[in-house]
């Protein structure tokens, strides 16, 4: 293809993104990203029409306005890809790249150092696509491939910048303020077409992936405590039931001690923050692969894999100490909420998912006759036995 046809593909491929980001943005939520590639996109067309029609333009113009356009077009592809991944972004990240430019661009322009301004946009482009891939490959973005797409767009395009560098600094790039004297715009366009087709496919995959896999987090999780639900829970203790071989694990079942009446004392709402400020305590006394559930209302469930006896009570009795220590800003300062446990820690024998628990709660079932705020600890064997640990 030719040139001008290049462009003219570019440019409707460019608008055609630009115009469907921002009808998305009309109806999305959040909208912020949506907004940013659709900016993106618009300016990237504008700075290839510019590109286009340099000889035409007045001289300072055609230098400076078509490499500020695209650098703040690849400003606001930075800044989408820290808004979809939640990191700190603004103004100053979108703005960033066409200021450095036009600082250094314009002195370049006084002084007729093209190559310098020619370098400098490169170099500033090879830095945008890096701290680009950077979001897209950060822990938000871990599991979804269209991420691994957009990465590799960026990628590519962190290449062409960093060649374009190296011929800026070797060769000394252009011989004069207009691009299109450039022997390898053709080849150029070409690359470009590729990236707009890929990051405009992947920007809207990757959105709507990240909804998806929100979606499935949440029919894991319960909605109040942002704990793992039962359904959850049963899948990761029969995952490790089949496991092969098996692995020594502790089970924890505990319920709150007369937590009816903290409903009935203070309302449902502060019985719901108690519930959060609970689970968060809980949570913050847990490895990382440690599984905190709630089974319904005020009853509770940990699955401790590969961790043995010892350790396994240790967090048990951690937990029960921490559940009885927390005060509440809704209650009198002696005010407090306890914790009846039962615990099984052994490799399963066999067992499945209704018979371990039908042994745990015997143990917390025990603990509350006992006397509450405690741990019973349940062995399976030929008959139960209950070990009580005393508050």
């Amino acid at each position: 293809m030719d040139i001008s046809t290049l462009f003219l593909a570019n440019v409707l491929l460019l608008s055609i993104f630009a115009i469907c980001f921002l009808a998305v943005s009309l109806q999305a939520s959040p909208r912020g990203h949506w907004l940013s590639w659709s900016a993106a996109n618009a300016l990237l067309a504008a700075a290839l029409l510019g590109f286009a029609l340099d000889r035409h333009a007045p001289s300072l113009a055609a230098y400076l306005l078509p490499n500020a356009l695209l650098l703040l077009g690849f400003g606001f592809h930075w800044h989408a890809a820290r808004q979809l991944a939640q990191l700190p972004t603004g103004i100053v990240i979108v703005a960033a790249p066409a200021a450095g430019y036009l600082i250094v661009a314009g002195n370049a322009y006084l002084f007729s150092n093209f190559a310098l301004a020619y370098t400098a946009s490169n170099a500033i482009l090879t830095f945008v696509a890096v701290a680009t891939i950077s979001a897209y490959a950060s822990k938000p973005f871990q599991g979804l491939i269209s991420a691994i797409g957009l990465v590799l767009a960026f990628f590519f395009l962190g290449v062409d910048g960093a060649l374009r560098t190296v011929h800026g600094l070797v060769l000394g790039g252009l011989s004069g303020p207009l691009v299109i004297d450039d022997t390898l715009q053709n080849a150029h366009l070409m690359f470009a077409l590729v990236f707009v087709s890929l990051t405009g496919a992947f920007s809207l995959a990757i959105s709507f992936e990240q909804v998806a896999q929100r979606n499935q987090e949440a029919a894991r999780r319960d909605p109040l405590t942002g704990t793992f639900n039962r359904r959850e829970f049963q899948d990761r203790l029969e995952e490790i039931l089949r496991a092969e071989p098996a692995q020594p694990f502790g089970l924890l079942h505990f319920d709150l001690d007369h937590f009816k009446q903290v409903n009935d004392r203070f309302g449902h709402v502060a019985g719901d923050a108690a519930l959060v400020k609970i689970c968060d305590t809980v949570k913050n006394h847990l490895r990382q692969d440690d599984c905190l559930a709630r089974l319904g209302g005020e009853e509770f469930a940990v699955l401790l894999p590969r961790i043995s006896r010892e350790n396994a009570f240790k967090v048990a009795e951690r937990v029960r100490e921490r559940i009885s220590e927390l005060r509440y800003d809704f209650a009198p300062q002696e005010f407090s909420i306890t914790a009846s446990s039962g615990i099984y820690h052994g490799t399963g024998d066999g067992l499945g998912y209704e018979e371990l628990f039908q042994i745990v709660d015997q143990g917390l079932y025990q603990s509350k006759s006992a006397g509450r705020n405690r741990i019973s600890i349940a062995v399976a064997g030929e008959e139960l036995a209950l070990v009580r640990q005393p508050a």
